[in-house]
């Protein structure tokens, strides 16, 4: 099967070359990306993550959680010479999101999570480190 012939509903940022959405099913509420180390990623991230909170109808998400993606897949970009990972995840009106490849915010990304999210940290992995994030529906602390 060419790429072509996908649906616009299997690639996301095809054009990169760098990203496959994975889980987009329409009622999956879970989805991880693969992203290779390049300054394509950051965009190509921003753009997954809005795009994919929007389509489970938390725009008003989407706008805090694309600003903390893009700084921390920056950070990533810095110290990770292999593939960063995201995980994104709804449930119960909060949305969770996983940045791979990521030893730990500094500076405008610190202040950003402290500003944007309702609580963060750093997880150490197999592959090194994670920084995480969660954002609660709006009304909500």
């Amino acid at each position: 099967m060419s790429l072509d012939a996908l649906s616009g509903n299997r690639f996301l940022a095809l054009r990169d070359g760098l990203a496959l959405r994975v889980g987009w099913g329409g009622d999956e509420q879970e989805v991880t990306w693969e992203l290779s180390a390049t300054p394509s990623a950051v965009p190509s991230a921003r753009r997954m993550v809005a795009t994919r909170l929007r389509a489970w109808g938390l725009r008003d998400r989407a706008e805090a959680a694309e600003s903390l993606v893009g700084v921390l897949v920056d950070e990533a970009l810095r110290h990770a010479p292999g593939k960063i990972m995201i995980s994104l995840s709804a449930e119960d009106g909060w949305c969770r999101c996983e940045v791979g490849q990521c030893p730990g915010p500094a500076g405008r990304g610190r202040d950003l999570l402290d500003r944007l999210a309702c609580c963060w940290g750093v997880a150490r992995t197999a592959g090194g480190a994670a920084v995480w994030f969660e954002l609660p529906e709006a009304g909500r602390s």
